[in-house]
């Protein structure tokens, strides 16, 4: 039997085998450079979004904190008469760049602990109704906005360093981000009876025609401008100037009690959660000004015992009534004097005193002789759970008036 000789084309697949995987292989080995290439793009992108994610919420609550410390001297700076101006805003605006900074050392990004915000980063400015913002000093009034930019750069916390991109020769990058927060002030109406804290609301009231009259022109309804301390007008409450009746009366809290020792407590103390819930469901909260229900309970006039528990210096929300008959002189009438919430037309002037309370503003007691009187001056009151007229929510200082009571700042850019 003869034997076939081997042919040496049937190793065919044998020999040209590793002649594939030797080729497979340079190609891999071609590919991978560009492979891990784009794994480090990869991995450096998301460093820099995850770094710039980190650095807006740093701007957001530098600008945040920053605002909130605008607000005191807004409404000094506001009030008719004031002859300070130049100082309240110089030291709002110190501040304002105090509390931002601080806030932003609270924050890390790209691996920076303790962050850096620059003086010449703050910027202030004002932001209208229709949202334009225009910067300081071309605004040459009290600003409203506090804007941030955060950096990663040479000049404030390093410029970012990457992971795998100094292999292409790109070891950092630079990344910063903006933020500006606006005041707004708007009527507060109603509060949150499950706030776990008390509610600051004095257990007095002064006419709403008084109080609009002195935040227009600086002049008390008497006709006079009474200067405080610090050389701002201030408004007498107590007692009633002269043709001015409607000082503060004395207002129970909690539509039943207006004794000495339940007033003296709202003074100290405020408004409680239970007072708050009271009031809501008597239907005595929300307030409107454009309400005729004269149901809160209370009394002609304030007690001169009761200056004993007012502090220079502290603030409060102060409610404001409409008057049954606003006319000055003897056909001035405040309150209705029926038993219960009714219609004033009933009313005449008799021991019991129903307002009408209408809008709660923002004050601080300025002077206080504990035998003879006391003044107040418009104050910013940022109240934890307060609600708003959201239909009167506005920046603040766009309106004609003056408003005292601030909601939470809005980021605005």
């Amino acid at each position: 039997m003869s034997r076939r000789s081997p042919n040496k084309h049937d190793n065919h697949g044998s020999q040209n085998g590793p002649q594939r995987r030797g080729t497979v292989s340079v190609l891999m080995a071609f590919l991978l450079v560009p492979f891990l290439g784009m794994v480090a793009f990869a991995v450096d992108v998301a460093w820099i979004v995850q770094s710039r994610s980190d650095l807006q919420n740093t701007a957001d609550s530098a600008a945040l904190a920053g605002v909130e410390q605008l607000t005191t001297g807004l409404v000094q700076y506001s009030i008719p008469g004031q002859t300070l101006q130049a100082n309240i805003l110089s030291n709002s605006e110190s501040s304002a760049k105090t509390y931002a900074k601080n806030f932003a050392s609270y924050n890390t990004a790209g691996g920076i602990s303790s962050l850096s915000l620059l003086d010449s980063d703050i910027q202030f400015g004002f932001t209208n109704a229709s949202n334009a913002y225009t910067p300081c000093p071309t605004y040459t009034g009290f600003p409203n906005t506090v804007k941030c930019t955060m950096r990663l750069d040479s000049s404030a916390n390093g410029a970012l360093r990457l992971f795998f991109s100094p292999v292409f020769g790109m070891s950092s990058t630079n990344v910063q981000a903006v933020a500006a927060a606006t005041l707004y002030t708007g009527n507060m109406t109603n509060f949150n009876s499950s706030s776990p804290t008390n509610v600051p609301v004095l257990p007095m009231t002064l006419d709403i025609n008084a109080w609009n009259m002195f935040v227009a022109s600086g002049v008390s309804s008497d006709g006079t401008t009474h200067n405080g301390s610090n050389g701002a007008p201030q408004i007498q409450v107590y007692p009633s100037p002269t043709n001015a009746p409607g000082n503060f009366g004395m207002l129970s809290l909690d539509d039943s009690s207006n004794s000495a020792s339940a007033i003296s407590g709202w003074i100290s103390n405020g408004l409680s959660p239970s007072g708050i819930a009271t009031l809501q469901s008597d239907g005595l909260l929300p307030v409107s000004l454009s309400s005729t229900t004269w149901g809160w309970k209370g009394e002609p006039g304030f007690k001169a015992s009761d200056l004993n528990d007012l502090t220079v210096g502290t603030s409060f929300l102060l409610p404001l009534f409409k008057p049954v008959v606003a006319t000055a002189g003897s056909s001035y009438q405040a309150t209705d004097d029926s038993v219960g919430p009714a219609d004033p037309s009933s009313g005449g002037h008799g021991s019991n005193a129903y307002y009408n309370i209408v809008e709660f503003v923002g004050i601080t007691i300025s002077q206080v002789d504990k035998s003879s009187d006391a003044y107040v001056q418009p104050d910013a009151m940022m109240t934890p759970g307060a609600v708003f007229d959201t239909t009167t929510v506005v920046p603040a200082g766009t309106t004609s008036s003056l408003v005292t009571t601030f909601t939470t700042p809005k980021l605005t850019q």
